[in-house]
């Protein structure tokens, strides 16, 4: 089932009339929003919220909470706090949020049996709190290196925002200091609360602060850890104790307790009413850790016509580099192990044009996932041959504002042809009938699929 139109998701934020409100608004950048796959090892979706304009912009991660359901997780919505990445688009910056890190929200819906999780931190008896922390950094650093290359985004100019398990992994981020993180903001950090759905009953809160002060050793980033008195999560004492050991180690943070909010101050960033709460203490810090205000000088002023979508046409680059074939593997902390074999077309700007995975489980499933350019005749899907033999169709499942995929099961049999052909061609049609092939070679797909994996994701439960 196509998920998306292929016209790109963009949605004008709405505009106040209060005479107060609407002398903000004319103040701030008009933004639009948008959906985008991030091609990364493990591929996902990402919100996506930015000034309208060329820029280039700084760039704000907003890391979102985490599901332990394979229920919730199917159903996790697209952006939990749109009214607080609004708020930083308005300050001038290009804002994402990666969806569900830790599993591949763009296979197959309310199944993901080809998605790997990293959000468990097993027994209370012998938690890993650092592993699951540590596998939200890395896709942090995907995400910067993968934007850090687009024209739009300011390189070096990062901010890291995150709530709940996303704030405990924007910790654990700024343990790993990576240079063009300026700061670090926080909404409710923390892993392991609510055991058994019972408020303030925590995981091992011991081991938490012990956690905490270790990431606290190594991290320098400023930091900002905002809560409220009501978090049925993490509670005031907990958090206390968390920034005691963090900022002792040498960690740099600073601690701001909110009152009461709502029934539940955990979800303090999800409401749209807290925003006038929380944003004069992080535009203060902003003000003093992050370089913003140069950005508003980059945005389109021109708000006078509306903003006509338009399909895009289906090009392709004069020419396309393709990478050799690698084989990433997954541990999941769910106990699922998954591989991917893997090959990607760029142009010159380093840009991706198109990807091929081999998705297979250690249990048997396979799946063929493509990415190939907007433009093409989503009704007729992509086309498959190896070697100029019989074509296979696979359906588009996701058209987003970025890019396109194609993805279904695969047998054992077209397995095998990979194995032994020399070539794999992928053809697409536009709405003109006119059609366009990618040609990628196969050499030493078998070789490769057969071998030890290039990289293994590793974020297990016996991880200290």
């Amino acid at each position: 089932m196509l998920k998306c139109l292929l016209i790109p998701l963009i949605l004008l934020a709405w505009l106040p009339t209060a005479p107060a409100a609407a002398e903000d608004a004319a103040a701030s950048p008009r933004i639009e929003e948008e959906l985008w796959a991030l091609p990364f090892p493990l591929p996902v979706l990402a919100y996506v919220i930015r000034p309208v304009g060329e820029g280039p912009f700084p760039l704000v991660i907003m890391n979102h909470g985490i599901s332990l359901g394979a229920q919730e997780r199917s159903m996790f919505p697209t952006i939990e706090f749109r009214a607080a990445a609004q708020w930083f688009a308005k300050r001038g910056n290009i804002v994402i949020s990666p969806v569900r890190y830790g599993a591949s929200s763009l296979d197959v819906k309310d199944q993901g049996i080809y998605g790997s999780v990293f959000g468990h931190v097993g027994s209370c008896d012998n938690p890993n709190f650092r592993g699951p922390g540590l596998a939200i950094a890395t896709l942090n650093e995907w995400v910067i290196d993968y934007m850090s290359k687009k024209k739009i985004v300011q390189p070096g100019k990062v901010v890291v925002v995150g709530q709940s398990g996303g704030g405990w992994g924007s910790i654990a981020l700024a343990s790993l200091n990576p240079s063009s993180v300026q700061a670090v903001i926080t909404f409710a950090a923390g892993r392991g609360g609510r055991v058994d759905g019972k408020p303030n009953n925590n995981c091992a809160p011991d081991k938490l602060v012990a956690a905490t002060g270790e990431f606290g050793r190594t991290a320098r980033v400023p930091m900002l850890w905002i809560y409220s008195e009501n978090d049925s999560y993490f509670g005031p004492e907990l958090t206390k104790r968390m920034h005691d050991a963090f900022v002792a180690n040498g960690g740099n943070a600073e601690y701001r307790m909110l009152p009461p909010f709502g029934s539940d101050g955990h979800f303090l960033i999800d409401s749209p009413d807290a925003v006038s709460i929380w944003s004069p203490l992080a535009s203060q810090f902003l003000d003093k850790h992050a370089a913003t205000s140069d950005a508003k000088q980059q945005v389109s002023g021109d708000y006078s016509e509306e903003v006509q979508v338009k399909p895009p046409r289906l090009r392709l680059p004069q020419t396309i580099q393709y990478s050799e074939w690698r084989k990433l593997c997954f541990n999941s902390s769910d106990g699922t192990s998954i591989c991917r074999m893997t090959s990607s077309g760029t142009d010159d700007l380093d840009q991706l044009v198109a990807r091929v995975d081999l998705i297979q489980r250690a249990d048997g499933p396979a799946r063929l996932q493509l990415f190939v350019p907007q433009g093409a005749n989503l009704q007729q899907g992509v086309k498959v041959s190896i070697d100029q033999g019989q074509q296979t169709q696979i359906p588009f499942t996701w058209c987003l504002t970025n890019i396109c995929i194609a993805a279904d099961a695969v047998k054992p049999s077209l397995i095998a042809e990979l194995e032994s052909g020399k070539s794999l061609k992928l053809e697409l049609t536009d709405l003109n009938s006119s059609s366009v092939a990618l040609t990628l070679p196969l050499d030493p797909f078998s070789a490769v699929r057969k071998g030890a994996a290039a990289q293994t994701f590793d974020f297990g439960l016996d991880e200290e």
